[in-house]
């Protein structure tokens, strides 16, 4: 899966942030390494698959609200490694449709949300942090698949996607850990969970801006 590079640049205040590709762009080079591992799944149908991970990432979120996150840790490595594994197991199978496709990512946005929640809600994090959070995951999810129901093609242009996230997250989790809480104020906790949160709120505003326009500019030019 990949994106116009250029209109990326054209539309981004920063090159930097233009030139950047997400990690989901260079879901094709690791396809090879999938091939594999969704071999050893070929007995289950994708939906289950995608079951799987959905509630893994729910017992992610809720491990980590009761304080332990190496358990979430564990969760979500698994649950990401199921979403991975999910299509590319219709695809072998031949079993590829909108059904599925619908099934997976409806189970991704209630797994953001489970995660997010957990967060959130845990002693490591802050509820105004995880509203921003939660709208800009969501958003720019929203985005990517609306440009598909207008005619266009599923976008998945912009500085931060799912893949992205999920990267942070865990390197995040495991940061969490082992430090705990990098300085206290009055309001808030300077922990990892927050930057996290942070994080997902800043670049998926960011990201949602840059979508909104590209589909902006696309529908306008037809």
């Amino acid at each position: 899966m990949s994106f116009d590079n250029q209109e990326i640049i054209y539309l981004s205040p920063c090159s930097w942030i233009g030139r950047a590709k997400m990690l989901d762009s260079y879901r094709n080079k690791v396809d090879g390494i999938l091939t594999p591992i969704s071999k050893a799944f070929i007995g289950w149908s994708p939906n289950s698959i995608s079951l799987l991970s959905l509630i893994l990432a729910g017992l992610g979120g809720l491990s980590y609200y009761l304080g332990y996150p190496y358990v979430t840790l564990v969760m979500v490595v698994f649950s990401a490694l199921f979403d991975a594994v999910d299509g590319k197991v219709a695809r072998i199978k031949g079993s590829s449709s909108k059904l599925g496709d619908f099934i997976d990512h409806s189970f991704d946005r209630f797994a953001d949300i489970f995660l997010i929640l957990g967060f959130a809600f845990s002693r490591f994090g802050n509820i105004y942090l995880g509203v921003f959070a939660l709208i800009g995951v969501l958003m720019t999810s929203y985005l990517g698949t609306q440009a598909q129901a207008l005619g266009l093609n599923r976008l998945y242009a912009g500085i931060m996607g799912r893949a992205d996230r999920l990267v942070i997250m865990i390197v995040l989790i495991i940061v969490q850990i082992f430090v705990g809480t990098f300085y206290r104020l009055p309001t808030i906790d300077v922990t990892p969970t927050n930057i996290l949160l942070l994080v997902f709120g800043l670049f998926g505003t960011a990201t949602v801006i840059q979508r909104f326009i590209i589909i902006y500019r696309r529908l306008s030019k037809n």
